[in-house]
């Protein structure tokens, strides 16, 4: 078992490895670009090679003019994009360290915030050890149950009659006959039937049988009324009750300045969500910087696809396609080398080019299983697992899951299913379904769990209704843990 902040701990070194395992994609993607652009340059150089050797009909010295004009253009280009590669590496280290800085308040702050939700768990522990030793109270919260007792067993009695009248009742309604009489009012004072229609309903009458039936059917109507009247009474009783019990619970914890204490956690709170704020906003820049990054690896960016593209079109010129196809036919053994060299330069060009595109697609699958980690990591903190109390059952198993989502063997929805089962809340020193909070109604008893005070209280709460024990079981010592009953 680990707490909740080891756990989002080992998912920040998953995002770590993710993030070292995306730049070495990106490193060797950047590798291989670099290198297409130092074989354009070396085949730049052949040309000009070539046309010093002055092939037939061919101008050698406007041509190496033209060639160096071209070289110039590009390396302009280059140190340019250089120039923006280092910008881009000084935001990205001076981006790191603020995120560092962040995570180390934020880790600060989250063991401030601990410490003040145990206060309030310790303190209403001790409120509710006092009240379970008050003999007013007792007799209140023993008033309050046997109360909300009673008005759940009407309401069942009430339900159950409910269905019975409509079972019944169901053979009286499908009658038209009967139905029609009874709209009537037929047999009791106010009918206003008189003459013909008068006895021809009297004859109606007696051959169903209806003046019995109309006995019966008013009884099973009256009954589950007189029941649910009943029950809604006792519902009454048991909510004023409630009330008042709810009132010595608060009025407790007020004595005991419990409020404040509360106050005292959610401002240390409010200072982890402004925290919270930041990473948040700094993991968006990163966003941003990463994207550029990553086009400057893939040489998707402004300055290498116009430097490429510049060549690519010098490449493509007239005098050079003519430079290059006399320089094969020619009998000189110096043209033979230079194309030789540039033929074989080719074939590694589309190699290169080959592995980069693969490469490519490596890095888009390593970017999505980031952004989905990025995503979870949020999302854990947005539940509050790293809370205090908040604990995983397996520390193994996150540890491999973590592992096969990076190796791509599992996806980000079945990581996060296997955590939100995997999570759990630790018993507390007080009672979420202590005196009032037993009821099914909400606690105040929330321990410095704030928000997440009802939904903790209410894991296996006991209380009313059938429900079973509360955490940890129905008691402990010291301080008389108690469930609240289940009925």
């Amino acid at each position: 078992m680990i707490s909740g902040r080891e756990a989002l701990g080992s998912i920040d070194q998953a995002l770590n490895q993710a993030h070292t395992q995306t730049s070495d994609v990106e490193t060797g993607i950047a590798e291989a670009t670099e290198r297409l652009l130092a074989l354009q340059k070396a085949q730049g150089d052949d040309y000009r090679n070539l046309a010093q050797v002055r092939v037939e009909r061919l101008a050698g010295p406007e041509l190496v003019e033209q060639l160096d004009h071209a070289e110039r253009q590009v390396l302009a280009l280059l140190a340019e994009r250089a120039n923006a590669i280092a910008a881009l590496q000084r935001q990205t280290a001076d981006a790191q360290r603020l995120r560092e800085q962040h995570e180390a308040e934020r880790q600060h702050q989250s063991v401030q915030l601990d410490g003040a939700v145990a206060v309030v768990d310790q303190a209403e522990a001790k409120t509710q050890a006092r009240l379970d030793a008050d003999p007013d109270y007792i007799a209140q919260r023993s008033l309050a149950e046997q109360a909300e007792r009673k008005a759940l067993h009407a309401a069942e009695k009430a339900a159950r009659s409910e269905e019975e009248r409509q079972q019944k009742g169901e053979a009286y309604d499908r009658d038209p006959l009967f139905g029609y009489l009874w709209e009537r009012r037929f047999g009791l004072p106010e009918y206003a039937g008189s003459g013909l229609t008068r006895w021809l309903d009297g004859k109606v009458a007696r051959l169903i049988g209806f003046a019995d039936a109309r006995a019966n059917y008013a009884r099973l109507n009256e009954i589950p009324q007189r029941l649910r009247e009943h029950a809604d009474h006792l519902r009454a009783l048991a909510d004023e009750a409630f009330a008042r019990l709810r009132l010595l619970d608060e009025a407790a914890r007020a004595a005991d300045g419990i409020p404040a204490l509360e106050a005292h956690v959610a401002d240390e709170q409010r200072v982890l969500d402004q925290i919270d704020e930041r990473i948040r906003q700094g993991e968006e820049d990163d966003k941003a910087l990463q994207s550029s990054k990553a086009k400057y690896a893939a040489g998707t960016d402004e300055y290498t696809v116009r430097a490429v593209e510049f060549m690519a079109n010098e490449f493509r010129r007239d005098d050079l396609v003519e430079l290059r196809r006399d320089a094969f036919n020619t009998p000189y053994p110096e043209d033979d080398v230079i194309v030789s060299r540039m033929l074989q330069r080719e074939d590694e060009q589309q190699q290169l080019e080959s592995t980069v595109t693969g490469m490519k697609a490596a890095l888009d699958q390593q970017q999505k299983r980031l952004m989905e980690l990025e995503s979870l990591r949020a999302e854990f903190k947005r539940s509050r697992y790293d809370r205090a109390g908040s604990v995983f059952n397996n520390d193994s198993m996150i540890g491999v899951l973590l592992g096969q989502f990076l190796a791509g063997m599992l996806d980000r929805g079945m990581l996060w299913k296997v955590l939100q089962e995997q999570q759990r809340y630790r018993p507390r020193r007080s009672d979420p379904d202590f005196g009032s909070g037993g009821f099914g109604r909400g606690t105040v008893w929330k321990g410095g769990m704030g928000d997440l005070g009802d939904i903790i209280g209410g894991l296996g709460r006991g209380g009313f209704g059938g429900r079973g024990g509360g955490l940890g079981g129905g008691s402990r010592g010291g301080g008389g843990f108690r469930s609240g009953g289940g009925f």
